[in-house]
């Protein structure tokens, strides 16, 4: 990687924007506003952040566990559009002017590339005179790989093209209305096959609906489909649901360099933690998951998707989500062509551990661990003071999303030395904070 200094945008809302306009709550937006914090995490120690909005105690956050050199910076007036808001922002705008110092370049690094994205690199190059490196983002016109492999039927079409045989996909079905995905499900459930429903464009499983064999027949199928707004105006896929009692949901990430400047490479994997069916909620990264017997063949397919993907004009990160059954076999279910929500738990764990990490600690992340009765993030901070982690230390939590804390809840990563002990930390930090919410009440 280049020496430049580097810019990150976590410009969730940018990337998203078109999917969840459809929702029917008002304050999605203002929801999905927060959680940026987890940038802070990215890329080492110094950088310069945006997030669409303010992170309260972030100077704090970032000087206890070692990004000194990071700073945080939100546009005064946000829109959706990180990207457009920084560019319109002269302020913003001379900040990172600053920040690439002498050498006068810089590296723009977002959580997902985006047609706004290339706005801001194309202005700071050719209006304001930098040189902007983008390591991990495709070339413009190669914008679509993107799009298109991080949608549900772009992802089915690509993979069973680039491994054929070797794809192993739930079976599925890309319908064009809600009319004929209920006729779909129908179909599955006439079969004896539980089925998921998806839209072709979401996102961390928001809108999912689970059909199952027991179930009333197609008139109450319809009526659940017509009353998601997340189905309208996309692809809608219909695919068998795989069932898995263990609730083993592994998800491998790979960072796919641009085409001639290396070979895509494993990053992590990990454990992913739902809270409800398809909602992600967190990671669990541990070395006891690189000991599956379904390891060496994920990691060999996926490296196989990492090259048919670069050579496409993919560059960045991607991961590749998976479930596995009952019989202790592995299906593919998506890929998410971005900086994920485990991305930030790895960079972390390698800043502050070594790329050796896994050798030492095990990670298990929380995006929605509730805090009733904390005011702020001074007082989070000073509730749970001996359960936080100390520099050099090998176990103990580090806080790492304070924005959420007005809405009653906090991000954080619990680290310890093993399995069983990280789930020991966070047994004791979920009573700490009922102590807490009981004498607040």
């Amino acid at each position: 990687m280049s020496d430049a200094p580097i810019v990150a945008l976590y410009n969730n809302l940018e990337t998203f924007f078109a999917f969840l306009q459809r929702s029917n709550d008002p304050n999605i937006f203002e929801k999905r506003k927060y959680r940026g914090d987890r940038g802070l995490f990215w890329l080492g120690r110094r950088k310069l952040l945006f997030t669409t909005a303010p992170v309260p105690g972030a100077r704090g956050i970032c000087d206890r566990w070692g990004y000194d050199a990071t700073d945080l910076l939100s546009p005064p007036e946000p829109t959706h559009q990180l990207s457009l808001d920084i560019l319109r922002d002269p302020e913003l705008i001379q900040r990172i002017v600053r920040f690439a110092g002498p050498g006068r370049s810089i590296q723009l690094i977002p959580y997902a590339t985006t047609r706004e994205f290339y706005q801001l690199a194309e202005a700071l190059t050719n209006v304001h005179g930098l040189t902007v490196l983008l390591p991990e983002s495709p070339r413009p016109e190669a914008l679509w790989i993107r799009n298109y492999a991080d949608t549900k039927a772009g992802f089915r079409s690509l993979v069973s093209r680039w491994l054929g045989s070797e794809a192993r996909l739930p079976e599925g079905i890309v319908c064009r209305s809600v009319p004929q995905a209920a006729e779909v499900v129908t179909w599955f459930l006439a079969r004896g096959k539980d089925c998921v429903v998806k839209a072709d464009g979401g996102e961390s499983g928001i809108g999912h609906l689970v059909f199952r064999v027991a179930e009333p027949a197609s008139g109450a199928v319809l009526e659940r489909l017509e009353g998601n707004p997340f189905l309208n105006n996309d692809l809608i896929i219909v695919e068998e649901f795989i069932p898995s009692s263990m609730g083993e949901s592994p998800s491998l990430e790979f960072f796919v360099p641009p085409a001639g400047q290396g070979e895509p490479y494993v990053t992590y994997l990990s454990g992913q933690i739902f809270e409800q069916f398809g909602r992600f909620a967190g990671v669990l990264i541990g070395r006891e998951m690189l000991r599956e017997k379904w390891y060496d063949s994920l990691a060999a397919r996926g490296l196989k998707i990492a090259h048919e993907m670069q050579a496409a004009g993919y560059a960045g990160i991607f991961d590749l989500d998976c479930v596995v059954d009952d019989a202790g076999e592995i299906w593919f279910l998506e890929i998410n062509a971005r900086r994920t929500g485990g991305t930030y738990v790895h960079e972390f764990a390698r800043s502050m551990f070594g790329d050796d990490y896994l050798s030492r600690v095990v990670i298990l992340s929380s995006n929605e661990i509730g805090c009733e009765g904390i005011k702020d993030e001074a007082h989070l901070l000073s509730a749970l003071d001996d359960l936080l982690l100390p520099l050099g230390a090998e176990r103990g939590l580090v806080v790492t999303v304070t924005s959420t804390i007005h809405t009653g809840q906090f991000g954080g990563i619990f680290i310890a030395p093993d399995e069983a002990d990280v789930l020991r930390l966070r047994a004791q930090v979920l009573e700490r904070l009922e102590s807490v919410r009981n004498k607040n009440s």
